[in-house]
């Protein structure tokens, strides 16, 4: 609409311009009746110009011609537009027709560069497979050979470490025989001390020296007794007591006895407060663990 009034500016300019004159003859060409005076009244009679017939058809036959004229430079402007179109279609026509032969010479041309590439690279790819390959035949034998070689090594190897764990067996087997002649005997050295030892101490613990000793122990025992209540009269008691050179007192314990648990635990008490306990006349005599019956005079 916008664009049907840019081109025909003209011409709606002078329709509007006789329509405005038709209307404006018609108002004043129209009969007026004459006021009916009013008494006493002193105005002046208003002068109307009456319009003719004619003129009417005057002005009817302009606007007529004044359209018809309006409506021939439409046809011509519209004639001229379409003919303008028609160039302009045919222009833009001839250049889609360059564009579409420009562009199919553009990919005619990417569609030779690529199948250029394309071969070209199916020529590098070729050639890479092919070194590749033969990258992997070197290395293959490579690895082959390395393998061997390996597996010589490995083969001098296992046979050098059996033949000294051979050697290594033999030379423990001797040791190990030679170490239990010497174990067995220092076993029977050791048998025969035990032996000997044992008879001794036997022949000691029966000795009178032997029993005066466990006497003064159990001497001194009794003095640091403190007796309980519950301690009847003929009690006896059996304590082990382990001893170290110093003659003190590292551990205690009643064998048997008839008291009571007060009573056991008195003489234990008894036993720690004796430490250290007398030595015996004879160096000899002395034994880490020794057993004497605790027997207070009732």
């Amino acid at each position: 609409m916008l664009e049907f009034a840019r081109e025909h500016k003209v011409g709606l300019v002078i329709a509007g311009i006789l329509h405005v004159v038709l209307f404006v003859l018609l108002i004043v060409g129209l009969p007026r009746r004459a006021p009916v005076p009013e008494t006493g009244s002193s105005r002046p009679p208003v002068q109307a110009r009456a319009v003719s017939e004619a003129d009417l058809q005057s002005a009817r036959q302009r606007q007529v011609d004044a359209r018809e004229a309006e409506q021939r430079r439409q046809r011509e402007a519209e004639a001229r537009r379409q003919e303008e179109a028609e160039r302009q279609r045919a222009a833009e026509l001839r250049q889609q027709q360059e564009r579409e032969e420009a562009e199919q010479r553009v990919q005619a041309q990417a569609e030779q560069r690529a199948a250029e590439e394309r071969r070209q690279a199916e020529e590098a790819r070729r050639a890479e497979v092919a070194r590749k390959a033969e990258e992997a035949r070197k290395a293959e034998e490579a690895r082959k050979a390395e393998q061997a070689k390996r597996e010589a090594e490995a083969r001098a190897q296992a046979e050098a470490e059996a033949r000294r764990q051979a050697e290594e067996a033999a030379r423990i087997a001797a040791a190990r025989e030679a170490a239990e002649a010497r174990a067995r005997e220092e076993a029977q050295q050791q048998l025969a001390a035990q032996i000997e030892s044992e008879q001794r101490r036997m022949q000691l613990q029966g000795s009178a020296a032997y029993a005066a000793w466990l006497g003064d122990i159990q001497d001194q025992v009794t003095r640091h007794w403190n007796r309980p209540p519950s301690a009847r009269p003929g009690l006896e008691c059996e304590v082990r007591v382990a001893l170290i050179p110093g003659m003190q007192v590292v551990n205690a314990e009643i064998l048997r006895c008839n008291g009571d648990d007060v009573v056991r635990r008195s003489i234990l008490a008894a036993v720690e407060r004796a430490s250290p306990l007398p030595r015996p006349t004879d160096p000899a005599l002395f034994e880490r663990t020794i057993v004497f019956v605790f027997k207070p005079q009732d």
